[in-house]
């Protein structure tokens, strides 16, 4: 059977929102298979196999695997958020290419009052981070939706979310491993007018795994989904629609909008693992007011040579490195 999904490019591309609504038409075959298992392993141990000897061991197992789902809060949270993504047309915005980019971008002196990035809920797809670090849960974060909400406080809920490994087993998962991984994201919301850079996200309210969003640099995290929401206020942000294929392996997802960003702007050729930056930044060129959406302008980050690097922090220039690990800045 094949598992491609959403095509890009030939490639096979499963978006979380995708992933979460074949989440909910996953519990009856998870449940057959089990049972299939418990058959299969009866036989070859030479036990019963009648239906009653199969159904008392499959009760047995899937009390167990109950028992260990915990809330069902952080379910119906994340169906709140896809709800009201579906509601604003469901729009993928895949910026894996263009994240490093991003990442590199500083938003200093920036709050998302007047911020419209084409909807009041989209999620963004990001992939690794340049902050990925194979030891660190929070490194399976891989996008994020971005929610406007008027309550209790008007702003931008951002939920982050995490892959789900070994994707292609689902079927064969038990579902409390299923809701386990899907458990795996952190939301909070920051206000409007609070200066990204400046505001201590410690002190925010955390929905979902707590424990997740202690390991994740919350910071980062949000900056990153900032610069996002300016790179889709631009007067003309480099979207483009995607020849997305639907196959019968997503029957159960909601048909959507996909677009890639940044295909035709940036410098392809920057090594991430090894490279010292003049950071990007944003000009805004129009703050917006009620009813009129922030305009603005994205200078990306620029590679420096070691003599330009020199010359550049000895008049007073700020510079971002990365050695193949987390960034570091100089100031």
């Amino acid at each position: 059977m094949s598992d491609k999904g959403y095509e890009i490019d030939g490639l096979p591309v499963w978006y979380h929102p995708f992933r979460l609504d074949k989440w909910f038409a996953l519990g009856d075959i998870q449940r057959a298979n089990l049972r299939e298992r418990i058959r299969q392993e009866q036989a070859a141990a030479g036990a019963d196999i009648s239906d009653e000897a199969i159904e008392k061991l499959y009760k047995v197992a899937e009390y167990a695997d109950r028992r260990k789902r915990g809330s069902e809060y952080p379910r119906s949270f994340l169906r709140r958020i896809r709800s009201h993504h579906v509601q604003n047309d469901g729009i993928v915005f895949d910026m894996a290419r263009i994240g490093p980019h991003l990442e590199a971008t500083w938003s200093d002196d920036i709050t998302l009052k007047n911020v419209m990035p084409w909807r009041t809920s989209i999620y963004v797809h990001i992939g690794a981070t340049l902050e990925y670090d194979h030891d660190n849960p929070a490194s399976l974060i891989e996008g994020f939706y971005v929610t406007h909400t008027d309550s209790p406080v008007r702003g931008w809920i951002l939920t982050f979310v995490t892959n789900y490994q070994n994707w292609d087993r689902r079927e064969h998962d038990m579902p409390g491993t299923t809701k386990a991984n899907f458990d795996r994201f952190f939301s909070f919301t920051v206000p409007e007018d609070a200066d990204v850079a400046k505001l201590d996200y410690k002190q925010l309210k955390i929905i979902g795994d707590k424990a997740l969003a202690r390991k994740a640099n919350r910071w980062h995290l949000a900056r990153l989904a900032t610069n996002a929401m300016l790179y889709l206020s631009r007067g003309r942000p480099d979207v483009q629609g995607t020849m997305s294929t639907f196959n019968e392996e997503t029957k159960d997802t909601k048909k959507t909008r996909i677009y890639e960003c940044g295909a035709d702007e940036l410098d392809w050729n920057i090594d991430w693992s090894d490279v010292t930056l003049v950071p990007g930044r944003w000009i805004v060129d129009d703050p917006g007011a009620e009813g009129r959406p922030m305009v603005t302008r994205w200078v990306p980050p620029k590679g420096l040579l070691p003599p330009d690097r020199e010359k550049y922090l000895k008049d007073g220039g700020k510079v971002l490195e990365f050695r193949t690990g987390p960034l570091r800045s100089e100031r």
